[in-house]
């Protein structure tokens, strides 16, 4: 499990945005993103910005409501 960072916005219901925190390496495209008690959230959908801290697009399972969604502002994800 390796820390993506803390989550930034909200994309409507469908995603979110996360500033990597990591500087060692780039996060793999579709990896599959966790919350702290590791419950699935999403995958990672696009990688953006500058090189050694970038943005993550992560596009959130259908499973997840706008409520749940909205509760995840500002806390850590990780990746498989």
């Amino acid at each position: 499990m390796k820390r993506l960072g803390t989550v930034l916005h909200l994309l409507g219901h469908k995603g979110l945005i996360v500033r990597d925190e990591s500087s060692d390496k780039m996060p793999k495209m579709n990896s599959v993103v966790v919350t702290k008690k590791m419950k699935r959230i999403g995958k990672i959908y696009g990688v953006f910005g500058p090189v050694r801290h970038p943005y993550i697009s992560i596009r959130l399972y259908d499973g997840i409501s706008v409520s749940d969604a909205r509760a995840l502002k500002g806390q850590q994800v990780y990746s498989l």
